[in-house]
Formats: structure tokens, sequence, C-alpha cells
């Protein structure tokens, strides 16, 4: 499939806003699938890319803190759902989540991360890494989403591969 940025990225947005999107991450073998819903998709660094945005408590941070590459898979139907309303309401440290929604995983690629049967999936290569520095940020958007200190971490990725399968 062809990368057609700006159309790629309506969509993209538009499932984003909706909570339609997941991101797949892995470190060895430990896959995971964390619903988001924060997140871009631009051109930076002269590449098309997808910055994510990942507390530092949350299971998938772990995973990504070390690795190179993500995946963001968005359901191209409802079938998927539910699978992704339990993503998004439970933790990898609890459960494997890949098995418990009956994924069917797509090796990647390009990386070395899968993506999901049936989700319009992005495979990104890790080109930066950047925390949220609790100075610099407007105090109404502290108030409102880092009371309790627990900042994002942004992952920008450039996109190497798509897939709608």
């Amino acid at each position: 499939m062809e990368f057609n940025y700006f159309e790629d990225s309506i969509d993209f947005l538009n499932n984003l806003k909706k909570g339609n999107a997941l991101l797949i991450t892995k470190n060895g073998e430990k896959v995971n699938a964390m619903q988001i819903g924060w997140g871009y998709m631009g051109y930076m660094w002269n590449k098309p890319s997808v910055v994510v945005a990942v507390r530092h408590s949350r299971y998938s941070y772990n995973l990504l803190r070390n690795s190179e590459a993500f995946v963001v898979s968005m359901p191209v139907s409802d079938d998927l759902k539910e699978a992704v309303k339990i993503c998004g309401s439970n933790s990898g440290r609890d459960m494997d989540k890949i098995e418990r929604c009956g994924f069917e995983m797509q090796e990647g690629k390009i990386v070395d991360v899968p993506h999901i049967e049936g989700c319009l999936s992005y495979e990104c290569r890790i080109m930066y890494k950047q925390t949220i520095d609790s100075e610099l940020i407007d105090e109404e958007l502290h108030n409102l989403s880092y009371k309790d200190n627990d900042y994002h971490v942004m992952f920008y990725g450039e996109i190497v591969a798509v897939h709608n399968n």
C-alpha cells in the first residue's frame, strides 16, 4: 500500500480522536497493545512521522524505552471494537492482551514489531524520545493532565511501512 500523507493524516487523527488506535510495542519476546488517544502524524526531519505519547507509568513505556520501533494499528471495521476497549482498560503487566483479544499478528516488514491483522498499521522507527518538561508546560495543561507528575514521553517515529489488511 502506498502512503498518502495528506489522506492518511486525516484518517489517523480521526481514529485517535475516537480512541480507535492501538500502540503495539515489543521488547525481546514481549509484545503489548495499548489504546492511544493522543498523537500526531506529520512531517519531521524530512520524513513522514508519527508521534505517540506514553506515560512513564505505563507498561508500554517499559517496552518502548529500550526499543527501536513501534507500530500504530487502527481497526478498519467494528469487529475489533471490544478488543480496543480491553487494551484501553487493562495493563500488559496483568495480562497478555494480544492473547486475550485474540489478535492475529503479522510480522513487520521493516521493523521487528508485529501489527494486527484487520488494521491499518504504521510501522515506525524511533527517531527521538522526549519527556514533557514540567517547567515548560502551560500551568492549565499541567493541572489538567499532570497533577500526579506522571509525564508523557513523546516517541517520534519515522513511518517506514504502511499496511492495510
